[in-house]
């Protein structure tokens, strides 16, 4: 089991640069868990990507579809305490302390793509290079 943020579900809905890590992170580890919240920053790439004519309305809806559809089984809930206290901590905004605050508490490792995040929780937080390795 893993805890991944909306970098790396948006990158698992969306063909790019990064697909093959993506399909190899999903063969390495097929439990993905995240927080509430990822769905909505998802929601937010989507719009964006919409209103920037990189995806079509129709598509987007579908991707999040796709989206909705893995947030049923992936989606853990995350005590906003304990969100607080990982924010102060490692000085975090209060949306990446949820994901390191879920990951904790699981026991297990956050992969993200977001440099920032891992540099400021090393030991949790990986890329999906460091963790395929």
């Amino acid at each position: 089991m893993i805890v991944i943020d909306a970098n790396i579900l948006v990158y698992s809905l969306i063909e790019g640069e990064y697909s093959p890590l993506v399909k190899k992170l999903q063969e390495k580890e097929t439990d993905w868990r995240t927080t509430a919240l990822c769905l909505h920053e998802v929601l937010n790439v989507l719009a964006t990507y919409q209103r920037r004519e990189v995806q079509a309305l129709k598509q987007c809806k579908k991707l999040l579809e796709h989206a909705e559809r893995f947030m049923q089984v992936a989606q853990c809930e995350v005590k906003m305490d304990a969100a607080l206290s990982v924010a102060a901590k490692y000085n975090l905004t209060g949306y990446d302390a949820q994901y390191v605050a879920l990951a904790q508490s699981l026991n297990v490792l956050l992969v993200t793509e977001d440099r920032k995040l891992r540099e400021a929780v090393p030991g949790i937080a990986f890329s999906m290079q460091e963790f395929l390795r």
